[in-house]
């Protein structure tokens, strides 16, 4: 996918399929790994394929960009320990010259020692610039700051010339939040409604395209 440059709050963002880049920083949020697991427990008929999408996904974007540091804004787990735990501890052992960092969010429920076995670093919050990064968006935003979360999982939906219509993942600017997509294939989408001023970043198959609100 071809990113998009973006100015934000004077820094430069790049935005990516289901990731933002700021300099050497990959930020992503929303893995809910395990969640494939949960729903065939459950019953539910996803192919076992799906389960490993998403580490695949995260070493490939990894291998592509190469960072410094990647800030998982908040559920990396979606439940309790399970196998994907050591997956990830092999993802993370494989690329140890990166940074690897957790917001934490309501779902990351694991003990503190678990995080550290993975080679997370863990907090309730984490600023660079003018940017504060949390899990869930804050209520209330310090001035000049912009709060950069995860948690909604924002979809728009794009509208054909007949009534067709598409709900894809986006990034959504408002005045003091910018709501990152979920990274987690099996996350789901929250429709987002903009309001007038807002920016919204849509997914296309193969870009990222700023929509006319």
């Amino acid at each position: 996918m071809i990113e998009l440059g973006v100015e934000i709050g004077g820094q430069t963002l790049s935005l990516g399929d289901r990731y933002m880049r700021i300099g050497d920083i990959l930020v992503i949020a929303d893995l809910h790994l395990g969640k494939t697991m949960h729903f065939r427990k459950s019953g539910l008929p996803i192919p076992a394929r799906a389960r490993d999408a998403d580490q695949s996904n995260l070493i490939s974007l990894l291998n592509d960009v190469r960072p410094k540091k990647l800030l998982v804004l908040g559920d990396l787990f979606h439940s309790s320990s399970n196998s994907e735990c050591e997956e990830l501890a092999m993802i993370t052992s494989r690329f140890a010259d990166v940074e690897f960092e957790l917001v934490m969010g309501n779902h990351d429920i694991l003990a503190p020692e678990v995080y550290r076995s993975l080679d997370f670093e863990t907090c309730d919050r984490w600023s660079l610039h003018n940017f504060l990064f949390t899990h869930e968006p804050m209520e209330d935003v310090p001035d000049g700051i912009i709060n950069i979360h995860g948690h909604i999982h924002p979809g728009i939906r794009l509208f054909g010339k007949g009534r067709q219509s598409m709900l894809l993942p986006c990034f959504h600017l408002q005045p003091a939040h910018f709501c990152i997509p979920a990274y987690g294939m099996l996350t789901g989408l929250m429709r987002r409604h903009p309001a007038k001023g807002d920016r919204v970043f849509a997914l296309l198959p193969d870009a990222v395209t700023e929509m006319t609100i």
